[in-house]
Formats: structure tokens, sequence, C-alpha cells
């Protein structure tokens, strides 16, 4: 994990959420033909599914904590992790696919056509998500913050009189979703007829590639490399750094890549300067991070029954939001307390209570890399199918005779970049003299652990969630 960022042109800084979620596998697999009675897409199946991604970011966080976590922050990106594990069920055989649903807990999909079912709503909430278009989706819902709430009711406000693109010297972009799926196979599988192939491309915008894993090792692992650095536009230059087994015969990957501008700037970034972090709550020596500030009118809520407050960072076209979760006198046992309380419904009501409310922000500046294997916890929450090389658990495109190879997962490998700056303007820096001016009631100091949640809201999937307990 690093501090800083590099600035760009005008001196601007996004905040950038690139990540890679790495299959690599020794097997080749395809799904069963798709059928043309599967319904439309409806809210409470989209609604199913959301929620099994956020609830497996709570138990896959607390999975990676006990199988060796970074003791600095434990970050990763459940709607990517989660587009891997709804490919791997459309391929799964009926043992693994049992698996893949109990730990999704969607045990309500287990009969009937409901793969197909889960591909169709899954594929509908992605287009979604990758459009990023603002207004309602088909969950029909948004958070009531984004409502017509005013800080200052009837009255401009002190906050208000200056607009932060007046002092822009160009044009805000918009949010840049870009996620993107790969897969790498063996020459000779897969042939491009198979219907897994048709839907992958089609639903999942998956880009699918032959290479040779058994006899040009080092150029199918610069053509991966090559794939993970355009689709995180150069964020992440490198997922493998050496050559794979030459048994492999496919590589599945899903790559995330998100940019975007603060709603509310911070302070211009030589405005930055070092505060004290308390990593183990404040009665223990504190870390010196750079640290920013800001003031506005900012989403939040106080809630007594975590003993926690929450407060939201929205983007520019409020499709996405960073969500601050912060206990009261934090520290690193509190933070993980209130993980596990934090259910998928849990979450979405502590943001359905959110009021916009006068608030003075201190936020350290971060920049986070975190990259784990993912095979351990897994197998820890019950997926031992997908692992087993004994087993033969992912469809194939070719009969699988007496003495084919089993088809099965070697590794999962998950890595991120997250960077959270200023964007400092001047209109940054004036709105915070604006608001020392007239002394806010909520003062947000985040010196301690907490939880960060970056959503995007009409779908409520998770871009990227976790613990940072020290961003030193």
């Amino acid at each position: 994990m690093r501090l800083g960022a590099a600035t760009s042109r005008a001196g601007k800084k996004p905040l950038l959420v690139p990540l890679l979620l790495l299959a690599l596998s020794s097997v080749l697999w395809c799904a069963t033909a798709a059928t043309n009675s599967v319904p439309p897409p409806t809210k409470a199946a989209c609604g199913q599914l959301v929620a099994a991604i956020n609830n497996l970011a709570r138990t896959l966080a607390t999975q990676l904590e006990s199988v060796g976590g970074s003791p600095k922050a434990e970050i990763f990106s459940p709607v990517s992790i989660g587009t891997m594990m709804f490919l791997l069920l459309r391929a799964a055989n009926s043992s693994l696919r049992n698996e893949l649903l109990k730990i999704l807990q969607l045990d309500q999909f287990r009969e009937g056509n409901t793969t197909s079912q889960i591909t169709k709503n899954f594929g509908h909430l992605l287009k979604e998500f990758t459009h990023d278009i603002a207004g309602k989706g088909i969950l029909d819902e948004l958070p009531a913050w984004q409502g017509k709430q005013s800080c200052y009711p009837g009255d401009a406000g002190n906050f208000d009189e200056y607009d932060d693109d007046e002092f822009l010297p160009e044009p805000v972009q918009p949010n840049v979703v870009q996620l993107a799926n790969g897969m790498f196979v063996q020459d000779g599988f897969l042939p491009n007829s198979t219907d897994f192939v048709r839907l992958a491309r089609t639903l999942y915008h998956a880009r699918i590639e032959r290479v040779n894993f058994r006899e040009q090792p080092e150029a199918t692992r610069s053509t991966i490399n090559r794939w993970v650095s355009e689709s995180t536009r150069g964020r992440i230059a490198e997922i493998l750094a050496d050559s794979l087994p030459r048994g492999t015969q496919m590589v599945l990957a899903s790559a995330l890549y998100f940019k975007a501008t603060w709603e509310t700037f911070f302070n211009d970034p030589q405005y930055t300067r070092p505060q004290p972090f308390f990593p183990d709550g404040e009665d223990q020596p504190p870390v010196q991070v750079p640290t920013m500030f800001t003031g506005g009118c900012f989403p939040y809520h106080a809630s007594p029954e975590l003993d926690a407050s929450i407060m939201a960072f929205p983007y520019r076209n409020r499709t996405t939001s960073m969500y601050i979760i912060l206990p009261n006198a934090s520290n690193r046992a509190k933070v993980r307390a209130l993980r596990a309380k934090l259910d998928s419904a849990t979450l979405d009501r502590l943001i359905g209570q959110m009021k916009r409310q006068k608030a003075t922000v201190v936020f350290p500046r971060l920049h986070l890399n975190n990259r784990y294997n993912l095979r351990s916890a897994l197998e820890q929450l019950g997926l031992q199918a997908l692992f087993d090389p004994r087993k033969n658990n992912l469809k194939f495109g070719q009969p699988v005779g007496k003495g084919a190879k089993k088809l099965y997962v070697d590794s999962m490998v998950h890595q991120i970049d997250l960077e959270v700056n200023e964007h400092g303007t001047e209109g940054g820096a004036v709105t915070m003299t604006a608001m020392e001016r007239s002394l806010p009631p909520v003062n947000f100091r985040v010196r301690g652990p907490f939880l960060i949640a970056i959503r995007h809201d009409p779908t409520k999937m998770l871009l990227f969630y976790g613990a940072v307990y020290d961003p030193s």
C-alpha cells in the first residue's frame, strides 16, 4: 500500500479504482444450451442477485482476514468477484452448482431452469452498471438522500454560494465504468459455436482468445498481462509475473476500471498535510498520514444501534458514491465487529436512513494495493469441488471420455489498485473557507480504522468494499 497520486493535467486528481480478478485454470469449460423460455428480468430476481454479491462481500472479508489479510487494509471488488462466480455457475455441473448457490445464498434457484434465469437477470444488472445511466433502474429505488433535500431550506446558505465547476479549467468528464471479462483458452478447445461462448460475448461482453500455454507460455503470459493493462488503463501493468504451467488449459479473468470526479472537492493538494491516524485506537501510538479537508452538504447518518456513523461522498453524476462507515472511538476490533453485522439488508437500510447535512470532513488520502489468492478463502466458505483435481465439475464443449483430463481450477487471483485523492481546485479551498465560517453541525473526522464501500446506487452493487486499518 502506498500514499500519494500522480497529478493529472491541470492538477486535478480523480478517483481511480482499477482491479483484476484472475482465475488460472487447468481446464476448459462451456455452458449448457440456453433456452428461449427464460422469463424477462424482474426486480425481485435482480434484487436477490445483488444481495448475493453484497452478502458474499461480508463473508469473504472475514475469510480473507483469517487466511492472512493485509495488516493495513483488506479491500476487494465484490462486483468483479461476483461476475466470476456467476460465470462459473453457468458452466457448473450439479455438485459444483449446488456449492456455488450455497455460498451465494441463492438456494431458491436450485430447481428448474434457474441458471438461465440468473444469467439473464445478472446480464441486465451488468448492462445498467456498465452504462452508468443516472436514475432508477430495474430495482426502481435510489437512496432517499438523492431526493430533493437541502442543507439550507429557504436559504442559499454559505456552502452553495460557490460552484466548484466555476473554478475548473476544463469540463468535468463523466464517470468511467469499465468491466471487462477475458477468457484465454488453449488452442484447439472450446469452439466458437458453443452456447457458452455466445452467452459470454453477448451478456458478459467477454473477450475470448485462443492462446498456446503448452508451446508458448511466455508469449501467453505477455498476452494476458497486456489485456490486464489495457482493461485497467495501465493501472495494473502485470498480473502474471511468471509463465503459467504448460498444462494450463484456460485463464478466466475479470477486470474493473473506475474513474470518477467528486461532486464536492477536497482541498487543493498543496494544503494536504500530515495528521495523526490511530490504527489501534486513540490510546495507542498514531501514524502520520497525508490528510485532506473539505466541507459542504453531505449525506450522513449516526446509528446508535451500530455505534457508528456513515457519510457519503457522491460523484458528479450521482450514480456512484463512496460510503465511509466509521465506528465511534474506532479501532481494528470495532471495525471487524461492525463488518460482521453489515449484511446486504443492513447496509441498504443504513444508507436509506441518510440525510444531507452540513459537515466538515477530515479524511486520509489513500492509495491502496491489495492482491489475494481467493482459493483458500473460498474453500473455507464451502467451495470445494471447483478446486478438486479428482472431480470433473465444469462442463466441456466436447465429449469427455475415459482418461480425459478432469476439469478444475488451480487458483483465483484478485488484485486491486485504489486511489482516493483531492481532485483539488480553488473551488474546493473556497468552499472550505465558507464551511469554517458557518460552523456546521457534523464534524466527520476519520482518524481511525473504517469501512469503505464504493457503490453503484441504481443497482446497489459494490464496486469496492473492505476495511482500512492503516492508510500510511
